[in-house]
């Protein structure tokens, strides 16, 4: 059991250095990092994003907010205790897909 837990902590630990590219706030640890079901997250035109929180809760996550994860996952990073989405992370072949698009758009 000790083994899987380590193995865990290790697999997360790439949360910490990480930093919302827009509100400067560090993304912080495995205690406010977590991986998100793809069921609570909408993809967006333009590689925006709104996560489902809750029945009614929605938040906008604009494409100069999405860090790229090191999984194919989506990982969230809150604080409390009003639920503040201090980094949000998507799978790289998505969040490579948008900077292909932008890159195209800016050509």
């Amino acid at each position: 059991m000790k083994l899987v837990l380590v193995a865990l902590a290790v697999a997360h630990n790439w949360y910490s250095g990480h930093h919302d590219p827009v509100t400067g706030y560090e993304c912080c640890d495995n205690k406010d990092c977590r991986v998100i079901s793809p069921r609570y997250v909408e993809p967006l035109p333009g590689g925006n994003f709104n996560i489902r929180t809750g029945s009614e809760t929605r938040y906008f996550i604009p494409k100069n907010r999405v860090l790229e994860s090191e999984d194919s996952q989506y990982h969230i990073c809150t604080s409390a205790p009003h639920m503040t989405i201090r980094c949000f992370f998507a799978p790289h072949t998505e969040a490579k897909a948008m900077g292909s698009v932008a890159g195209s758009l800016e050509r």
